[in-house]
């Protein structure tokens, strides 16, 4: 495909990772979720190495002999965009390393908005996580390639009002639109999702889509979300 003008890129879920308060272990415990999460898969691709402090923690829990000469050669291979997908942050305090948790970090409980999905809502995050990136990694062309929220939708009268999802949806891009400003070239932004749609191991429970589906019937009912997404897209055109 590099002999064409296919361009050839990957998406990643990434993001952003930071100490619940200033303790140093709370520090070092934000240090290795974002090891474990970010940088275990943003190193091997543009530094070629994987980061030195998980490899320490990791050879101590398990056998790393999967790891073979040639492997990073491969990995590090030019590519011409990134896709993040983002969808909340953490705020993390240190606790005992084990199986389960091998960088011996817990999330605490905040009292930030929630989804259906019982994640944080953290516009922030998404700015740090793009401008983060750019500025470890280098400046390049970035997509945030998945972004958006569950909630408990219902069709009252014909329609959805989905506020909280259209708030959602506005603060991050508002995150994106700060993150440009600070000099990263972010060329694309992709809702999760279009569709009410499968979602892994949750099933049908659990409604991303800015249009609704009746899994019955499959009708398709464009929630206050699309609308106001519709809108966005239209005020922040931009005439060539």
């Amino acid at each position: 495909m590099k002999q064409t003008e296919q361009q050839t890129g990957i998406a990643l879920n990434l993001s952003s990772h930071y100490p619940a308060d200033d303790r140093p272990s709370s520090q070092e415990a934000a240090t290795r979720a974002d090891g474990f999460l970010n940088r275990w898969f943003l190193d091997p691709v543009y530094k070629g190495t994987y980061p030195k402090d998980m490899l320490t923690i990791y050879e101590k829990q398990t056998d790393l002999s999967f790891l073979q000469q040639g492997d990073l050669e491969q990995i590090q291979q030019p590519i011409d965009f990134l896709g993040i997908n983002y969808y909340s942050s953490d705020f993390v305090e240190s606790s005992p390393v084990t199986t389960e948790n091998p960088t011996g970090s817990k999330p605490v409980q905040t009292s930030l908005p929630k989804t259906a999905m019982e994640w944080d809502v953290y516009p922030d995050g998404l700015y740090d996580l793009l401008v983060r990136v750019t500025n470890d990694y280098g400046k390049q062309p970035l997509y945030v390639s998945e972004n958006g929220a569950a909630y408990r939708d219902e069709v009252v009268g014909g329609e959805v009002n989905d506020e909280q999802r259209a708030d959602y949806l506005d603060q991050h891009l508002q995150s994106c639109l700060r993150a440009i400003q600070s000099g990263v070239d972010l060329r694309g932004y992709y809702v999760w999702s279009f569709l009410d749609n499968f979602e892994w191991a949750y099933g049908l429970s659990k409604r991303f889509g800015v249009v609704h589906i009746d899994f019955t019937t499959l009708k398709r009912t464009p929630k206050q979300s699309a609308y106001w997404l519709q809108a966005f897209i239209a005020s922040q055109r931009v005439h060539s």
